[in-house]
């Protein structure tokens, strides 16, 4: 007698930063005291910061730093890291409604985490934000792949990786919804971030949900 094949699961994506977790706070003290620590004299507003969230650190620097070198990206990224896993992890929180929503659709999808943060930072925030890292079947960050969000890279690869098609990437930002449509993947966009709904509207996403909870009326 034939054993009854396991059902395939299908994939949803999400980002990490402001879909899942508010970590602004964390982010923005990390990068000031990484500044600080290499001794920047120019004076960077923590709203000039804010301006280029959703990008991959390395492009935040550079649009910082116009000109700057690659080593100096490099020192600013890697102490910016750092900070982040010793000291300011302790301002993450959950965003009300991530675990619930998580928990549910573990269990009917295969959920990939896709962020442009490092792989090892994402690990720190989540364990920061008590999220757990089991969750996600695949967990891909910024340093393991050529071109980080708004390419689409991340989700190519967690696609790969799956070896299915993503039906839905939840992000909250503008470079969420450029990558996911780069990927021919519906892009359900959060207003959690940094990027109002009339924001994300002119990327045109295949929905907008107020809420992480109102997601699950959405993925069919």
């Amino acid at each position: 007698m034939q054993k009854k094949r396991k059902k395939e699961l299908g994939l949803i994506c999400f980002d990490l930063d402001n879909t899942l977790i508010k970590s602004n706070k964390c982010h923005l003290e990390a990068y000031q005291l990484a500044f600080k620590k290499n001794k920047i004299k120019k004076k960077i507003t923590n709203k000039e910061i804010l301006k280029h969230f959703g990008e991959g650190s390395r492009k935040i620097i550079q649009n910082l730093f116009p000109g700057t070198t690659a080593k100096f990206i490099d020192k600013i990224i890697y102490d910016h890291d750092l900070l982040v896993r010793k000291n300011t992890k302790k301002f993450v929180k959950v965003i009300p409604g991530a675990k619930r929503i998580l928990k549910k659709l573990q269990q009917q999808w295969k959920l990939a985490l896709i962020s442009n943060c490092n792989h090892e930072l994402i690990m720190a925030l989540l364990e920061a934000a008590k999220i757990p890292k089991k969750w996600f079947s695949i967990i891909i960050g910024q340093d393991q792949v050529k071109h980080p969000k708004p390419a689409p890279d991340e989700l190519l690869k967690a696609e790969h990786i799956a070896r299915h098609k993503a039906a839905y990437f939840i992000g909250d930002s503008i470079y969420d919804i450029r990558a996911g449509k780069r990927a021919h993947v519906r892009v359900i966009a959060i207003p959690s971030g940094v990027n109002n709904i009339a924001q994300l509207k002119k990327e045109s996403p295949y929905r907008i949900c107020k809420k992480l909870k109102e997601i699950s009326t959405s993925i069919q």
